[in-house]
């Protein structure tokens, strides 16, 4: 079973690639991992909301393979994503990814943990980047801010693909399948 990460600033577009990749790809070749978030989900996001205690008492449990903080909010991968991952691959007898959007603070704790693990980066241009957030107005403009200078930060990753997500959405969307594809087909 391979990992895919996808990782990338806020209002890179991830969220809408996965909600595309979701009606696109079969679960017994790729599962999408829910975030559990101390924040509701937006319209783009599936995720689980948790408030801060229930958050810390997940973790404290060891509930998550993975933990990371941004923007002042928690967030976690469960380690139950990976298993249904690996269920579904023993079911069907064919290799299976799991596809976890992640902080760039977490891809170590992914490759620490896992043989096999992609980290995409879905970048857009800062100009891009800055119409997006002000778009969704989720941030007010000193957050927005703070999150334009946060998206220069580099990405430490064993194996690292660049997206450059600043395509109209429906080519975007095409060429992540294309991506997708090849990392799922890719020995």
């Amino acid at each position: 079973m391979s990992i895919i990460l996808l990782t990338g600033p806020s209002g890179s577009g991830k969220d809408s690639l996965l909600r595309h990749a979701r009606t696109h790809f079969p679960s017994e070749r790729l599962t999408f991992a829910r975030r559990y978030i101390t924040r509701p989900p937006d319209s783009n996001e599936d995720n689980f909301f948790v408030d801060d205690h229930a958050f810390a008492c997940l973790q404290q449990s060891g509930f998550f393979l993975s933990t990371w903080q941004a923007h002042g909010n928690c967030y976690g991968i469960s380690w139950h994503e990976y298993e249904k991952t690996r269920v579904l691959q023993n079911e069907h007898q064919q290799q299976t990814a799991l596809l976890c959007s992640v902080s760039r603070t977490a891809v170590a704790d992914f490759e620490r943990r896992f043989k096999r693990v992609v980290t995409v980066l879905v970048s857009v241009p800062p100009e891009i980047l800055a119409q997006r957030l002000n778009a969704r107005a989720r941030e007010t403009e000193a957050e927005a801010t703070k999150r334009l200078k946060r998206a220069a930060l580099p990405v430490q990753a064993k194996e690292l693909i660049l997206f450059d997500n600043s395509a109209p959405l429906a080519e975007s969307v095409s060429r992540f399948f294309i991506l997708l594809e090849e990392l799922l087909n890719k020995p």
